[in-house]
């Protein structure tokens, strides 16, 4: 028989439950000092304790059954807040009411905390919602997806509880879209960045195969030759797309800046439904436009310094 795990809840007392039990000891204190309404004050203090053990016992189970089924955060780009989609579902047989998700803090701050994160106002049992919590805006780069927590301070204020969820995954954050338009470099028509324009066969190498790539860029006289798949790094001609190098980037003088630069030219290329290549050779090879995410992730872990 499978031995069941047992769930961890955490519980500590708000400024609310600190002032109940204050009321309720000053209440016995009362009793003591003066013995014509020690009857009376016992009967009320045992029922303010009871009161409050029941109020203890709801706020722990009003997180009980409580899961986190997923998690993930849409790329976005540097100096814009990302937004984690965290999937909470309530796999417990009554519904629970009042629930936060936030990002985990140390515990002993824990007692002072107000309701903040993304509010859930009710969860039935067997439900799964989407809490869109909002994280802090960052540079480029990859980020671990931060501790978190499933807490309440229903059903009555005086208690926080919480659930404690360590995630794997990460999430990216690609450069900011800036800098000049293809046209006022004169590419993405009949210039440089063009792949169907250009017209030939004006091939510069070679990368290893890669899901998605189109098999109309595959070298198949060095598959025959080799049996190595392999694409070009340079579109043969005829498909149309945009190629946007780093190498088109270079009358600008800082690394960041040309990265934000193709950032920009991908998000007009999207604007204006143009299909395009990002080739960041020698680098990075080539992705294809349409795995918009793998390109926007592949400026993201660009290299930082390299020119």
């Amino acid at each position: 028989m499978a031995k069941r795990t047992r769930e961890r809840i955490y519980i500590v007392p708000r400024w609310p439950g600190i002032g109940f039990a204050f009321v309720v000891l000053l209440i016995f204190a009362i009793g003591f000092a003066f013995v014509g309404s020690r009857e009376l004050t016992h009967i009320l203090g045992i029922s303010l304790v009871v009161a409050g053990l029941v109020a203890l016992i709801q706020s722990n189970d009003n997180v009980r059954g409580l899961e986190i089924i997923g998690c993930r955060a849409v790329p976005t780009p540097a100096g814009e807040v990302p937004v984690l989609e965290v999937s909470v579902r309530n796999s417990a047989v009554r519904e629970r009411i009042g629930l936060h998700v936030r990002r985990a803090i140390p515990w002993r701050k824990a007692w002072r905390l107000q309701p903040a994160g993304a509010w859930l106002p009710m969860l039935e049992p067997g439900q799964t919602l989407v809490a869109r919590l909002p994280l802090d805006a960052v540079t480029r780069g990859v980020y671990a997806i931060p501790r978190l927590w499933v807490c309440s301070v229903m059903p009555f204020g005086l208690c926080f509880a919480w659930k404690d969820f360590g995630l794997e995954g990460s999430y990216f954050v690609y450069p900011k879209p800036r800098g000049v338009s293809l046209e006022e470099r004169n590419l993405g028509s009949d210039g440089d960045l063009q792949g169907a324009g250009a017209g030939g066969d004006d091939v510069s190498g070679h990368r290893p195969y890669e899901a998605g790539d189109p098999l109309s860029r595959m070298d198949w006289r060095v598959f025959a030759r080799t049996g190595k798949m392999v694409v070009r790094t340079l579109d043969e001609g005829g498909s149309g797309d945009v190629v946007l190098r780093w190498r088109d980037t270079a009358f600008l003088d800082d690394p960041e800046a040309r990265l934000e630069q193709l950032s920009g030219w991908m998000t007009q290329c999207v604007r204006e439904g143009r299909p395009f290549l990002l080739d960041l050779s020698p680098h990075r090879g080539e992705i294809a436009g349409r795995n918009l995410a793998s390109c926007q992730e592949a400026l993201a872990t660009f290299p930082g310094g390299a020119a």
